[in-house]
C-alpha cells in the first residue's frame, strides 16, 4: 500500500510540476520515507482528498492537502491506541470521524470518550493482544502489522440514533475506530481487532484489483447488518467472520482462557460459524468474483469447511 501510495504521489507531483505548490526536496524525502517505514493512516485521506481537489481543478486546495501530506511522520514502534479529540473542534479528529464515517446509507456519529471509557478500553486491548499473544501469536503479529493506530470514539446517547462498535476505510489504510464503551472483555476485544485489521488486510489485497464486480446498488443480506448491502459489503463481512471464527478456536485449542473466558468463547465460537455460513452463501449464489476475490475467499471458505 504504500509503495502504490508513493508510486501515485511521484505521478502527480510530475505531472503538477509548475501548478502545484509542494517543494520538490520535501516532496522527495517524504516519498522515500513513505517506502521505507510505516506512514500515519492520515495520509491516504489525505491522498484521495488531494486527488479529489485536483480532478475539480482546486489546484491551491490539492496543495495545502499535498503539504499536510508531506509533512506527516512516520509511525514507528507500537501500534498507537489514540482517543479521538472533539470532531467540532480539532481537525484532526474531524478528518477521522468524517473518513471513518463514510457509508452515507449508515451515517453515524461519533464522539469523544470520556476519560472512565479510554481506560477501559485501553486495558481491553492490553489484555486482549496478551491473550493473542499467548494463544495467537501470528495473528498478533499481523494485527501490529496492519494497524498503526486504534482510533477510540463514543457513540450517540439516544438510544434511537445508529452507532458502532468499530469501523475502518480504505482512505485510513493502517487505523480503526473502536467504539470505547463496549463491555465485552478481552474476547469481545479480540475478535473486534481481527475483525478490523482484517477489513484493513482486503483493503490490501483489493489496492490493484477489485474481489467484487456488483455494482453498488446490487443489494444483499449481510451476516453483520440488518439492512440490505452492497456485495463489497457482504464479502468483507463474510471474510471478517472467518477471521474471528479463527481467533476464538485458536484462543480455545491454546489453552490460555480461563473458565468465564472459554464459556463465552464457544458461544461465540457457534454465532461467527452461523454467520460465515450465512454470508457464503449469499457471496457463492449472488457475488461477481474476480479471480482475487475468488482466490482469497476460496482459502476462508476452505479453512470453515475444514475446521466444522
Amino acid at each position: 500500500m504504500r509503495s502504490r501510495l508513493a508510486d501515485s504521489l511521484r505521478y502527480i507531483f510530475a505531472q503538477g510540476d509548475g501548478q502545484l505548490d509542494v517543494p520538490k526536496a520535501r516532496a522527495e524525502e517524504f516519498l522515500l520515507r513513505l517506502e521505507q517505514q510505516p506512514i500515519s493512516p492520515l495520509a491516504f485521506s489525505f491522498y484521495g482528498d488531494s486527488v479529489l481537489a485536483i480532478e475539480d481543478d482546486d489546484i491551491e486546495g490539492a496543495s495545502r492537502l499535498l503539504n499536510e501530506l508531506i509533512a506527516l511522520p512516520s509511525q514507528t514502534g507500537e501500534t498507537q491506541v489514540i482517543p479521538l479529540g472533539d470532531p467540532k473542534r480539532d481537525p484532526v479528529a474531524e478528518r477521522y470521524a468524517r473518513v471513518l464515517n463514510e457509508d452515507p446509507s449508515v451515517p453515524f456519529e461519533i464522539f469523544p470518550p470520556s476519560a472512565d471509557t479510554v481506560s477501559s478500553c485501553r486495558a481491553q486491548i492490553r489484555d486482549a493482544l496478551a491473550l493473542l499473544d499467548a494463544g495467537d501469536p501470528a495473528l498478533a503479529g499481523e494485527v501490529r502489522a496492519l494497524l498503526r493506530q486504534i482510533i477510540l470514539g463514543a457513540g450517540s446517547k439516544d438510544p434511537k440514533a445508529m452507532t458502532f462498535d468499530g469501523a475502518s476505510s480504505f482512505m485510513l489504510w493502517g487505523a480503526i475506530i473502536i467504539n470505547a464503551e463496549r463491555r465485552d472483555g478481552a474476547i469481545g476485544m479480540t475478535q473486534m481487532l481481527a475483525h478490523e485489521s482484517a477489513h484493513n488486510l482486503l483493503f490490501g489485497f483489493s489496492a490493484d484489483e477489485s474481489l467484487v464486480e456488483n455494482t453498488p446498488d446490487e443489494l444483499f443480506s449481510s451476516p453483520l447488518r440488518k439492512d440490505p448491502r452492497p456485495m463489497d459489503g457482504i464479502y468483507h463481512a463474510t471474510f471478517v467472520t472467518a477471521r474471528m471464527y479463527r481467533v476464538v478456536r485458536q484462543l480455545l485449542e491454546s489453552g490460555v482462557l480461563d473458565a468465564a473466558a472459554k464459556e463465552k468463547a464457544e458461544k461465540d465460537l457457534v454465532e461467527n460459524a452461523r454467520l460465515f455460513k450465512q454470508g457464503i452463501e449469499t457471496v457463492w449464489k449472488h457475488a461477481k468474483l474476480t479471480p482475487l476475490g475468488e482466490s482469497v475467499m476460496r482459502g476462508a471458505s476452505d479453512y470453515m469447511v475444514a475446521a466444522a
